[in-house]
């Protein structure tokens, strides 16, 4: 991947692009006069634009760019700052102090509401295989400013790692996070818009497997939630009790792992 400026840029632009191809071993250029088409074709390769307030990839097979926003989240936030209820949160029950894991983080939208919810005395991680999405939510999380001090902070605290969730998962002690969650790609398109299209084709399509399920019932000491289409077939075939949601097309499962009684 290499990494540039924006057309036009600043010195604080200049430095963070040097620094995150330093970061990441990556080839950085200087934008000078040459178009992202034209940086691709010359170096035949993904191209990380770094701008003034703003962070992009382009891939060599697509000229459209994959840009990092927390979207819906800010939305999402913002209603829980005003003490409303998020679909996520209930689900997992989720209450300061707990401890989170998302095996799918994305662009870490549900991440970063988790985050907020479980406050400074809580912990995320977050899972990603996809480098792509990767160093967008990495880089954007450390450094996008909502304006919003709780947001900002929530967003900071996350910890995100490059790795596929099955492996991570294997690697972890019994009842190491109180909730592993999934959130993998839907079988049947929910939005077809063009940001998530772009999303949907740099994602790492990781099946979700017995194994993978098996592993994060050793894992988690409360619960394992899963997101996914209402039609999907995974609530039936992995065990999840789906709760329904008749407004939305998104529902969640839950797998407790504390052999509580609802």
């Amino acid at each position: 991947m290499i990494v540039t400026t924006s057309g036009r840029y600043n010195e604080h632009a200049l430095q963070k692009a040097k620094d995150i191809a330093m970061r990441y071993k990556l080839y950085f250029v200087m934008r000078k006069k040459l178009s992202v088409k034209e940086i691709k074709e010359r170096y035949i390769d993904d191209v990380l634009v770094v701008g003034n307030d703003e962070m992009s990839i382009t891939r060599l097979s697509d000229n459209d760019p994959v840009k990092y926003h927390p979207n819906f989240s800010m939305v999402r936030a913002k209603r829980l700052l005003n003490n409303d209820n998020d679909a996520l949160a209930d689900a997992a029950e989720l209450k300061p102090g707990m401890s989170f894991l998302d095996c799918t983080m994305g662009l870490a939208a549900d991440s970063v509401i988790a985050s907020l919810t479980v406050g400074t005395s809580g912990q995320v991680t977050a899972l990603e295989q996809s480098f792509i999405l990767y160093l967008l939510a990495k880089e954007g999380l450390a450094s996008y400013d909502t304006n919003i001090k709780m947001l900002n902070d929530a967003m900071r605290a996350i910890e995100t790692v490059h790795q596929n969730h099955t492996d991570y998962l294997e690697k972890l002690p019994d009842n190491s996070f109180d909730i592993v969650y999934f959130d993998p790609m839907f079988d049947e398109e929910i939005n077809d818009s063009q940001s998530l299209r772009l999303i949907t084709e740099v994602t790492h399509t990781e099946i979700l497997s017995q194994k993978t399920i098996d592993e994060a019932k050793r894992v988690a000491a409360k619960k394992i939630v899963l997101k996914d289409h209402f039609r999907s077939s995974r609530f039936e075939q992995f065990g999840f009790m789906q709760q329904v949601r008749k407004t939305s097309k998104v529902h969640y499962g839950i797998i407790r792992t504390d052999f509580e009684v609802d």
